[in-house]
Parts: structure tokens; sequence; C-alpha cells
């Protein structure tokens, strides 16, 4: 494969989208392209963006024909949507585009809306009998009636699309859960689960119709800024109890993409239950690449080739960057572990490209002030 492979990101605005594009480039055949619809975003400062377009996204339509004038203009191979969003646009359009340039492995839409929703994930894995927390929901908070709520506390508050434990919250009993309801402003459906005592474990995948091709599975051992937000540090570990779990539910969902599954450990029951899924690429997929499976690249392969070798994920500890200035802070002897910082944390991607860090961190600062 001597020849460069154009790959396009059209969604270089999203959360994950650096991410991705940093994985990316420890794959030399790659000429990355990037299309937005914000100026200014951490993917355009980047080293590895061959290419970035910024685009108003007036509708669905016209940004269907951005893509494809795109597509056809720079000469595009594959298509590698990231956050849901895209990854919804790329399912709905997918013959149009398909037509054009490949796509990555994409879920069908069905199970897509299924599982990017809690509710409907919830009921999904209950009629198949895959374990999933106790869970209530109502269309409206308004309407919801908490002496007819059949769950034994403590439960979590969630809401049904925020990402990154953004907006959960805990209830200890049913006097301040009642409380809640009847004081919020918030109009919105409402969606609780029974807290399960024990802990977080996560598996990340690359399924092609309903098979698990590749697989990580890590286990959190550093918080994020929330006791729900992603953590900043894990150790990446086997599990057959997990795969075992997730084989089935992929198998059942008929799924093709990436997909990052979290899970809960039921300290009480001894067994795995399936919190949500995530279907899209996540935050921390450079530590995937780390242990040796590099999904968005796997994605492409998979996408072109239409097979990817089998490879065993390497058993190690890892650190997002957050995490490994966290670690420093508590530990200032930290920073003289050369070796543990290049190869077991996110230091490296930074060192490799650091404007789109600088670049978040001017925005974080402009948040904060104003």
């Amino acid at each position: 494969m001597s020849s460069k492979i154009n790959v396009l990101i059209p969604d270089g605005c999203s959360t994950w989208a650096m991410s991705v594009l940093s994985c990316l480039s420890y794959n030399s055949n790659y000429k990355c392209y990037v299309l937005s619809n914000t100026k200014r975003t951490a993917t355009k400062y980047s080293r590895f963006t061959s290419y970035y377009k910024y685009y108003e996204r007036s509708s669905d339509s016209a940004w269907l024909d951005i893509v494809l004038n795109e597509i056809e203009d720079k000469n595009i191979s594959i298509v590698v949507p990231v956050a849901e969003n895209e990854i919804r646009f790329c399912i709905a359009n997918a013959e149009a585009v398909s037509k054009k340039a490949k796509l990555i492995p994409l879920p069908s839409l069905e199970m897509f809306e299924i599982a990017i929703d809690k509710y409907k994930l919830g009921e999904f894995l209950k009629s198949h009998q895959i374990a999933y927390p106790k869970f209530a929901y109502e269309a409206n908070l308004k309407t919801f009636n908490v002496d007819q709520l059949d769950l034994k506390f403590p439960i979590l508050f969630k809401p049904l699309h925020q990402k990154g434990g953004d907006g959960i919250l805990r209830f200890n009993d049913v006097e301040a859960f009642s409380k809640y309801v009847k004081e919020t402003s918030l109009d919105a459906p409402i969606f609780v689960q029974e807290y399960i005592e024990g802990f977080d474990i996560d598996c990340s995948v690359l399924c092609l119709e309903g098979n698990v091709l590749a697989h990580t599975i890590q286990k959190g051992d550093l918080k994020g800024h929330s006791p729900y937000a992603p953590q900043l540090g894990f150790n990446f570990i086997t599990d057959d109890r997990v795969l075992e779990l997730i084989k089935k539910t992929m198998k059942l969902m008929h799924w093709s993409g990436v997909a990052h599954i979290d899970l809960r450990y039921d300290a009480v029951n001894d067994a795995y239950k399936i919190i949500e899924i995530n279907a899209r690429f996540w935050g921390s997929v450079d530590g995937s690449r780390a242990v040796g499976l590099n999904f968005p690249d796997l994605a492409v392969k998979l996408a072109s080739e239409g097979d990817i070798d089998t490879i065993s994920a390497k058993q190690m500890h890892y650190m997002r960057l957050k995490g490994l200035l966290k670690s420093i802070k508590r530990n200032p002897l930290l920073i003289f572990k050369r070796t543990y910082i290049l190869n077991n944390t996110e230091a490296s991607a930074f060192f490799k490209d650091p404007l789109p860090t600088g670049f978040k961190f001017l925005e974080w600062i402009g948040r904060r002030l104003s």
C-alpha cells in the first residue's frame, strides 16, 4: 500500500474528532481531510490535518451535497464519521455516500437508535434477557408519579441524551427524589435506574454484522470531574464474562462499526450489567491504540479491505492527559518516569501534535472568563 489513502472526517467539530485524527496519524498512508460546521476547532490546528474546510450546516440535504462534492473534489477513499449525529447522518445517507466513497462499517438505523437511547436500550435488553439495571421511564417529568416507582433506592436520574456522565444525579431515598421532582423546573423525559453496588468497567469494540472483530476491556482507577464522568486512568484487562456478554449483545443487534459499552459489575449478584452503549468513537481511543488496537485505523482497513487481522490487546495501565496532570499534582516525582509517560499516557500524542491541546486550553480559559 504505497499510495496515500484520502480519509474524510465529516464532523471535525465533534468532541472526539481530534482523538480519532490522532490515531489515524499513526498510519503514514493516510491523508486526512476534515469538514466542520464550526470555524475553529482543535482539528483545524492539527499538523495531521491536510485540509480543513468550514461550511455552515443549514440542513441535512445541503450538508449531503457538501460532503459529496468534497468527496469528489478531494478524491476521498474512506469516510469516517466520529460522533453520533454524523454517524446517524451517514447511516441515513449511506446509499448516496457509498456511490462516491467507502464508509467505515455502520449499524442499521434501527439498532443505532436503540443503542443511543437509554430507555429503548433497556427495553431491548430486557426483551432479550440481557442483564441491565432495573429502570423506569416517563415521557414528561411533570407527570411522573413517584409513589408508583417500583425501584430500590439509591437510584440514578439520567438525562436521556447527554454525554460524559453530565446531568446524572443520585438519590438515596424516595423523599429526596420526590422533593426534586416537585421543585425542579426541568420539562423533559425522566429516566431512572437502580444504583448498582460495584464498579464500572468498559468494553470498546469494532464489529461487522454482529461479530466482534476487535475489542479492549478497561477498568477505571482514576475518576474524572464527577463520579459519573469518564475515567482519567484505567487498566486494560481481559475478562471472559464481559466479552461474552458483549458478544451476545452485538450479535443480537447485528452490529457493524465501533461502539463503546459502559458496564457495571453488580457485587451483590456477581454479574455484569450493561449500562449504556455509546454508538461512536470514544475519548480514550488513544489508550486502545497504545495497547495495540488502533480502532480508527482498523475501521478504515475494514472498510477498504473487508477484513482485519486478529489482534490481542496488551494488558497495561493508561492515563488520559488530564489524568497524568492530576497524578503529577499528587505525586510530582511521577514527572521523572519518562518511559511510562511516553508509553502509557496521552502525553505522546500531545508531544507529536501540541497545538490542538493549546487551542482547547485557550477555549477553556475563555469559558472560565466569560
